[in-house]
This record gives structure tokens, C-alpha cells and sequence, in this order.
């Protein structure tokens, strides 16, 4: 049975990455077995986010969390090694500048290669780091731009080519075409650019390809974004009041204003539901950080297995 494929997707630098090692690390930390499958090399990644000291803080959540980078060139010739008669063909073919141009020039074909990874992954389980499986796989993905990419190339790739490439891209369509195979949760920052793109993002999810979001991500919003109207202006005339002249306090209102007025318009936008996961203060380590972050996850989709 395909295991769910958990993808955090939006524009870059709200904070996808962060979201999806919180995520995973919640079912390793409860001896499940979760893999994050990334874009970026695993040594950029590190870069990023260090998960220096989880071994030793939280030994049950280490030896549950599975990292792996996709590079879709390893990809492609393993699919053409696995459709040639021999190694020394298959040598052949890879070493051939037609097959180097080929690789670089067609669009789409090394964003087909990712996703048929991640299909492999989540259908069967393939790979040397899934000889035992694993019951959550979140995807890590790139930003709006490229993800829909992938998706769309993904879903007509075979009609542009013929033999193993136009297979590889015919066999995604059954997995895509599942509804639930992919739950989609886009993630935004209450700034006006972020949420603009994953109310489109949205948009083109549920119209063009069939998607359904299942929970659009407030990250790092507002800890009052939650109460109700009446009680946010209630609290707004008496700090207004009791904090005349302050600069601070006065910074502080008028950027929750903007960030619930914000948060309206995702909401009035395509009708998807809404978690908000608020901002935080400073940690003493990533870990910590991402630990933190993850007990304020578990009403997301998928939070439970």
C-alpha cells in the first residue's frame, strides 16, 4: 500500500524546510519511521538547519529521521540501466554526449526524474534507506514556481516522448491522479507577497491539477492571530489606551493588524482551512527549535497515523 507523501510547498523562505524536519521529527521522536526527502543537497541543507545533538538529546528521534537528497541525474541512469541489455551499453550510453545534451536540454526531464523518485519511495518503498520502510515520507519542496512545474510536467511528460523516459512519465499519472497520494499543506508568512502566491498556488492546485490543499500553513504568525474579532478589538483599545506614546506597542498593533487583515484574505481566498503555527522566541539550539515547532503541529493533516 502507497504510503502519503506529507509536501510543505510556497515560496521560498517561509519556512518549508523547518516545517517538514518539525514535521517528521514528531512521528521519529514517537518510534515512527519518517523520511524527508529534499531538493537541496544534504550539505546546503546543513547549512540551513543542524540537527547537531539530536542523537544525544533525543536517541529515539534519531534513529527514527531519514534525510535524503534526490539528484534526479542518478535518477535517469538508473532508469537507463535498468532498460539496457547490458553494463557496458549502458556505460555506453551515459558516457555519450547525446545523452549528457539530452539530459540538460529537454525540459522537464530532470523534474520528472524527481517525482518518479518520490512516487518509488512512496509506493514501494525502494532504496537502500527504505529496506525496512517508513511510515511517514514528507516532501520538502521547492518553491511555487518550480514545484508546479514538476507536478505539471509530471502529469503530460509522456506525450512528448517515446520509450523508457515517455514510461517513466505515463506511470506517474495513476499516482497523482490518486487523491491520496499527496496531502498538500502551502505554507505562508502573513506578508503580502507570500500570501498573494499561495492563494494562487491554491488556485492552480485545485483547477489545473486536481489537487485539493488539505491546510494552508500560517508559519511564524501573530500568537493573538487566533482570538476572535470582538476580543482582538477589545485588546486593542485598552493596550491603545494604557500604552499611548509607547513606539514599541504602537509597532506591535498596527503589525497585527496587518497580519489579521492579511490572514482575511486567505481565508475569504479559496475556501481551504487554515492552521497557524505562531512565531516563537529564540532557542538554544535548532533541535530545540525544531522540537518546539513540532508540538505545535499536531492538528495538521497527517499529524496522525
Amino acid at each position: 500500500m502507497a504510503r502519503p507523501v506529507t509536501v510543505f510547498c510556497g515560496k521560498g523562505g517561509v519556512g518549508k524546510t523547518a516545517l517538514s524536519l518539525a514535521f517528521a521529527l514528531r512521528h521519529a521522536d514517537e518510534k515512527r519511521r519518517a523520511l524527508v526527502i529534499t531538493s537541496h543537497p544534504l550539505a546546503e541543507l546543513a547549512l540551513s538547519v543542524s540537527l547537531a545533538g539530536l542523537k544525544e538529546l533525543h536517541p529515539v528521534a534519531a534513529s527514527n529521521l531519514f534525510v535524503i537528497h534526490i539528484d534526479p541525474k542518478e535518477v535517469l541512469q538508473g532508469v537507463v540501466r535498468h532498460n539496457t541489455g547490458s553494463s557496458l551499453l549502458a556505460d555506453t550510453v551515459l558516457n555519450s554526449r547525446l545523452y549528457q545534451s539530452l539530459v540538460e536540454v529537454v525540459p522537464g526531464l530532470k523534474e520528472i526524474a524527481f517525482i518518479s523518485r518520490v512516487r518509488d519511495l512512496a509506493v514501494h518503498g525502494s532504496g537502500p534507506e527504505a529496506l525496512q520502510g517508513f511510515d511517514l515520507i514528507v516532501w520538502d519542496a521547492p518553491a511555487t514556481g518550480h514545484f508546479l512545474r514538476m507536478l505539471q510536467v509530471a502529469r503530460d511528460f509522456d506525450s512528448y516522448l517515446s520509450g523508457p523516459l515517455a514510461l517513466l512519465g505515463k506511470s506517474l499519472a495513476g499516482f497523482l491522479a490518486n487523491p491520496q497520494s499527496l496531502t498538500v499543506l502551502p505554507v505562508a508568512t502573513l506578508e503580502e507577497m507570500a500570501v498573494d502566491e499561495v492563494i494562487e498556488l491554491c488556485q492552480k492546485l485545485n483547477g489545473e491539477l486536481g489537487l485539493q490543499p488539505a491546510a494552508v500553513v500560517c508559519n511564524m504568525a501573530s500568537p493573538l492571530l487566533g482570538i476572535p474579532e470582538q476580543e482582538w478589538e477589545e485588546l486593542r483599545r485598552t493596550f491603545a489606551g494604557e500604552l499611548t506614546g509607547s513606539r514599541d506597542a504602537s509597532f506591535i498593533l498596527d503589525r497585527h493588524a496587518i497580519e489579521r487583515s492579511l490572514f482575511g484574505k486567505l481565508c475569504l481566498a479559496g475556501g481551504t482551512p487554515t492552521h497557524i503555527l505562531p512565531r516563537k522566541g529564540a532557542s538554544n539550539s535548532d533541535v530545540e527549535f525544531l522540537l518546539e515547532l513540532a508540538g505545535q503541529m499536531g492538528d495538521l493533516p497527517g499529524a496522525s497515523i
